[in-house]
């Protein structure tokens, strides 16, 4: 009987080890990212980005989902359907006050992973359009983004602004990147608003356009001022510079948000980490992508995060942070 009891007692000991590998091992977990339209640039960095996650993060599988941008990526993000989104720094922060009706009328807690890039307002048009300064947009068809982007309710905000009302003031189309340079190459509309990476890649297909002189319109000085305090959280000062696209010879200041990585407070922490390292140690395959990533770094990331920013960080990121000495 003793023998048994032995054997017995290993393999219950056996048995319990088990669990506890089982318990502690990650679930698997397979999600999308929200991204954004074809022509633009957060659906091919969502890509790689999912590629390098999948091949880097134990148990996880991540997949790229083409989208309408913005506003639509925090709705799919809040109703469970996507684990992670790309949108605008600012959205986070409204949507936890319940002042993003765009996309719910309540709170939600929507946190932010990490920031990639500033993302200048460019609102492009060509010579000839009769458009020269943001005025001039008044009485013209205009394309002010796809509907439910971040580009449409940054455009709604510029137009507010300057005291123009979209819905008399101008003739709305709602294109999103491509379809807005198509648009304005074939003399369809007079200009499109654009809140995007620079360079995006339909703007340099417009700008260099055989025939075409491009033209971007600056948003700077009191002008930027006006739409800036008719706008809390949703603009900073920011540059499209010299040699961004072809014709382009000097600077041009405007206005801009910047392109985040959002999730929901309850995505798991360890994850969330471990997301966050294998896009770092994963540079040189993402700037591939997208060039950007070769100088982004971790300090360079949480730089673009203000500090009324910082405390909607997931606490996977402040964990990522915090072990890097970035944060307290």
């Amino acid at each position: 009987m003793k023998k048994y009891s032995i054997v017995f007692l290993v393999l219950a000991v056996l048995a319990v080890g088990l669990v506890q590998v089982a318990l502690s091992a990650d679930p698997k977990m397979s999600f999308s990212i929200a991204t954004g339209g074809t022509g633009g640039v957060w659906y091919p960095l969502g890509g790689s980005i999912s590629n390098v996650v999948t091949k880097k993060v134990p148990n996880t599988e991540m997949t790229a989902e083409s989208t309408t941008a913005a506003v639509d990526n925090l709705k799919l993000l809040v109703n469970n359907k996507v684990g992670m989104a790309f949108c605008d720094d600012y959205q986070i922060a409204l949507i936890n006050e319940g002042i993003l009706p765009a996309v719910s009328d309540k709170r939600h807690a929507v946190r932010l992973v990490m920031p990639f890039y500033d993302q200048p307002l460019q609102i492009v048009t060509k010579e000839g359009s009769g458009i020269k300064v943001l005025a001039d947009l008044k009485g013209k068809r205009v394309s002010t983004g796809a509907p439910n982007s971040g580009t449409e309710v940054q455009a709604e905000a510029v137009l507010r602004g300057l005291g123009l009302d979209w819905k008399t003031d101008i003739t709305r189309e709602k294109l999103g990147a491509k379809e807005s340079v198509d648009a304005l190459k074939d003399g369809k509309i007079a200009a499109a608003f654009w809140s995007g990476a620079v360079p995006t890649s339909s703007i340099i297909d417009l700008a260099a356009t055989p025939g075409l002189k491009m033209v971007i319109l600056p948003v700077a000085g009191a002008e930027a001022e006006k739409i800036m305090k008719a706008n809390p959280y949703v603009f900073h000062k920011s540059l499209i510079k010299k040699g961004a696209y072809e014709g382009v010879n000097a600077d041009i200041e405007t206005i801009g948000a910047s392109t985040v990585l959002a999730t929901m407070e309850s995505f798991p922490a360890e994850r969330v980490e471990k997301i966050i390292a294998a896009i770092f140690d994963s540079k040189p395959e993402i700037s591939a992508i997208w060039k950007g990533m070769a100088d982004l770094t971790p300090e360079s990331s949480l730089a673009q995060a203000s500090p009324d920013m910082r405390k909607f960080l997931h606490a996977g990121a402040q964990k990522y942070f915090k072990d890097k000495g970035l944060l307290k």
